[in-house]
């Protein structure tokens, strides 16, 4: 009967060591499947960071040719009206279309690095998530190995003692 118990300690005790060790090779597979959408997740993000300047750039570019207009409509309607452009009121709002619509096409590049730098740290960060998702995959490799080895090792220590057990049984 004793040896039986000491049978049955053992196979629980294979089961058991087997399951942990699937277990931690679960985890270790899905946090390497986490790693690789971070990593992925930080390309797009690192993407949508370069897609940001090129529209940015595109747009001011767009601005300053809207306003060139708006400047040559000005310029035409007062010659047309005989108005001398060279000086006071009307060389005034010439330049002070020129000066705003400057700094339209500078906010849209400022604006444009802004979304920039955003969609780079936020690929920063997935990176950082990433590292970390490989870190806890090799630690649920190695916890899931220490646990099954003690397992294997408390087991083997109730095997012997009901090995003993029945050896002292035996000789009485």
């Amino acid at each position: 009967m004793c040896e039986l118990m000491t049978i049955l300690t053992i196979g629980a005790t294979a089961l058991g060591a087997v399951g942990q060790v699937q277990q931690a090779q679960a985890t270790s597979a899905a946090a390497k499947y986490n790693a690789q959408i971070g990593e992925m997740n930080a390309t797009l993000a690192d993407r949508r960071a370069k897609d940001a300047v090129e529209r940015g750039k595109v747009e001011e570019q767009r601005k300053r040719q809207e306003v060139a207009k708006i400047k040559g409509a000005q310029v035409a309607a007062m010659a047309a009206n005989g108005v001398d452009t060279s000086f006071g009121s009307p060389l005034d709002t010439i330049v002070d279309t020129a000066v705003l619509g400057e700094l339209d096409a500078l906010t849209i590049r400022t604006n444009s690095y802004r979304e920039s730098y955003e969609h780079s740290v936020d690929a920063v960060n997935k990176r950082a998530g990433a590292q970390l998702a490989r870190s806890q995959a090799k630690s649920a490799l190695t916890g899931g190995y220490l646990a099954a080895a003690g397992t294997v090792l408390t087991g083997a220590g109730k095997a012997y003692g009901q090995y003993q057990k029945s050896s002292i049984g035996s000789i009485s």
